[in-house]
């Protein structure tokens, strides 16, 4: 558990993937109407009790994208406070193992190289993320089994 500066605020684990085809990624933007709506962001959730956030990511990307992943490995993780919570967010490097990319719970998906994130808006931590990683090198280390981990 998590004290926060009000001592009241438990640390959510959550995954975000960040799915591979080829030299680019897929963001997707949030429904409007959920915290930090029409945002982009890397797919993924919250982990359930006794779940491991290896299988949170392939369940969330499955429910939400309507694929299976072959998730190569965790490669950085940060944590967010919010007014109304502390998020402890885990970032994987994956691809499509099965399954059509369907946007099940995203108003949208693109598939985008690093140097295109700039003309999206991304949630916080996924910003954070993105300026913090080389992602195209991160691809390369973890295909290679490495794991780079900042906070």
């Amino acid at each position: 558990m998590y004290a926060g500066k009000r001592g009241e605020a438990a640390m959510m684990e959550v995954t975000a993937a960040v799915i591979w085809q080829a030299d680019k990624f897929l963001i997707c933007q949030r429904p409007s109407e959920k915290y930090c709506g029409l945002l982009w962001e890397f797919p993924g959730g919250k982990i359930e009790q006794g779940e491991t956030a290896e299988e949170c990511i392939v369940r969330e990307c499955r429910e939400e994208l309507g694929v299976t992943l072959n998730v190569h490995g965790e490669f950085y993780d940060t944590v967010q406070e919010h007014p109304d919570r502390v998020v402890h967010l885990h970032f994987f490097s994956a691809e499509i193992a099965s399954g059509e990319l369907t946007p099940l719970e995203h108003n949208a998906v693109a598939w985008v190289t690093q140097a295109e994130t700039a003309g999206y808006e991304f949630c916080p931590a996924d910003a954070k993320m993105l300026q913090e990683n080389e992602i195209e090198s991160v691809k390369a280390l973890l295909i290679h089994g490495e794991k780079r981990k900042r906070i």
